[in-house]
């Protein structure tokens, strides 16, 4: 009885074909996924302290915690209350690093009374001047700060 050799180096070729094939499905879609990292800005998280905690110029200041697991930047926000967001049940919310305000325009946001995410959008802007996130732009939901007309504008200590 005579074998033949072929089948089996088709079998060999075939199974060198599939295992490229997958290399390069793997490759490429890894790739294409690269840039589209969620960044969950605008979900809820905690910080160490009371939302009316406020500075000693008597006005509110800016929590921020970090790290934080719950946030993948590992940053959260709960801006100074000057438009009274805590009372209307927005909380913190995990925030990330910015230059535009696009890098904030996929945020979870919420028009759900009691809901603890942001009710209106975020925008780029500064937070604070000290501490480690001096002079850094992050995602703010405008529902704590009235968002500055003509953007956000680098504090004079940051210059």
């Amino acid at each position: 009885m005579r074998i033949a050799s072929r089948p089996f180096a088709r079998a060999r070729g075939t199974a060198r074909g599939y295992f490229l094939m997958m290399l390069g499905v793997l490759v490429l879609g890894g790739l294409g996924t690269a840039g589209c990292e969620d960044k969950h800005i605008g979900r809820p998280c905690e910080v160490n302290a009371d939302a009316g905690t406020t500075g000693a110029s008597g006005g509110p200041i800016a929590i921020i915690s970090s790290p934080v697991l719950a946030c993948p930047s590992r940053i959260c926000l709960l801006p100074g209350d000057v438009l009274g967001a805590a009372s209307r049940g927005t909380g913190a919310t995990c925030t990330a690093t910015c230059s535009t305000d696009d890098d904030c325009a996929d945020a979870e946001t919420s028009s759900t009374a009691g809901d603890p995410h942001c009710k209106g959008h975020f925008y780029c802007g500064y937070v604070t001047t000290a501490g480690p996130f001096a002079c850094q732009k992050l995602c703010i939901c405008n529902d704590f700060v009235g968002e500055p007309g003509g953007g956000a504008q680098k504090p004079a200590s940051c210059q």
